[in-house]
């Protein structure tokens, strides 16, 4: 299991091969056909998944999110973190 103590900062997350992404109204439904997994994103997840293209490191993450929602900055962290932990688990994102 991947918790946030795990989850260092200088991975780079990436989608997993075959992965269906469909937008919903701001929102996401991801889907894995070959582990028939379906993961529903709120628009914050979404926002931390489409920012996992296998370019950015997380800290890279935490950082564009940081300047794009100063007012949540100290919290951003964590919830990237429980973000990235949660989709590592679901088995639809992979740490580079």
């Amino acid at each position: 299991m991947t918790t946030l103590q795990n989850t260092r900062l200088d991975k780079i997350p990436k989608p997993v091969a075959d992965i269906k992404v469909e937008a919903i109204e701001g929102e996401l439904l991801l889907y894995h056909p070959r582990n028939t997994v379906a993961v529903y994103l709120n628009p914050t997840a979404a926002v931390i998944w489409g920012l996992c293209d296998g370019q950015r490191q997380v800290r890279e993450i935490i950082q564009l999110i940081e300047e794009s929602y100063p007012d949540s900055k100290p919290t951003v962290t964590e919830d990237v973190l429980a973000t990235l932990a949660d989709l590592y688990e679901k088995k639809v994102l992979v740490p580079g």
